[in-house]
């Protein structure tokens, strides 16, 4: 399977090409270089695997909930991508992103995702890993910090910026963590699990429904 991925919802984005069981990497060190910098580190990746565009499978990008242009920019450079060798999009949640690289790299099996949405508010959700899959408890929320829930039960592990933003407001929170991983934003290589369980199950996205997934409304994002 060959499947190029996105990933810029948070501060540091980065590209992912899959080629088989082989994964290679570019990451992109500022939010201010992410837009003049996903394509050529795209065609790098390509020239570096003896790929091209036409040879994926699909393309895959992260819709957030996460930085408002971050997001927009993925899914606009996936439209553009796939459209033009009229391959197939995967969407892949952000913040179920977050929770596979808290377990590939922390081991933490179940994760409390927690990440700074601005305007006071944070955009949160509970994951467990199934089969090696970061599966959502419940949905993606927005909501002010003292809105964050923890998983009930077993330990967990608190993944995001949000805890290091908002450390004074979830501080009570923090305390029944068995683990804080405040610096794990998703990465490209983490999109790819379940880009390719929904690859070889054929679960795709026409080219001009890939959409990001905001939780807020764009209006509110202009008036910041």
């Amino acid at each position: 399977m060959k499947l190029l991925a996105i990933e810029t919802s948070s501060a540091v984005g980065s590209l992912a090409l899959l080629d088989g069981s082989a994964i290679s990497e570019r990451s992109i060190a500022t939010p201010r270089e992410q837009s003049d910098r996903v394509l050529p580190m795209a065609e790098e990746l390509f020239a570096d695997a003896g790929l091209s565009l036409e040879s994926l499978d699909a393309i895959v990008f992260g819709r957030g909930p996460g930085s408002f242009s971050g997001i927009r920019m993925a899914a606009a450079v996936a439209q553009g991508l796939a459209l033009s060798r009229s391959l197939p999009v995967i969407a892949v949640s952000s913040l179920a992103a977050a929770a596979q690289r808290a377990w590939r790299e922390h081991g933490a099996t179940r994760s409390l995702v927690c990440v700074d949405a601005r305007m006071g508010e944070v955009y949160w959700a509970r994951f467990g890993i199934e089969n090696g899959l970061a599966e959502i408890d419940g949905s993606e929320r927005l909501g002010a910090p003292l809105t964050v829930a923890c998983p009930p039960g077993e330990p967990w592990s608190a993944v995001g910026n949000g805890f290091t933003e908002y450390r004074t407001e979830l501080e009570n929170l923090l305390a029944q963590a068995a683990a804080v991983l405040g610096e794990c934003p998703p990465t490209a290589r983490d999109l790819l699990p379940r880009a390719e369980r929904d690859c070889a199950a054929g679960r795709f996205c026409p080219p001009a429904s890939a959409l990001p997934v905001y939780l807020r409304d764009e209006g509110a994002w202009r008036r910041q």
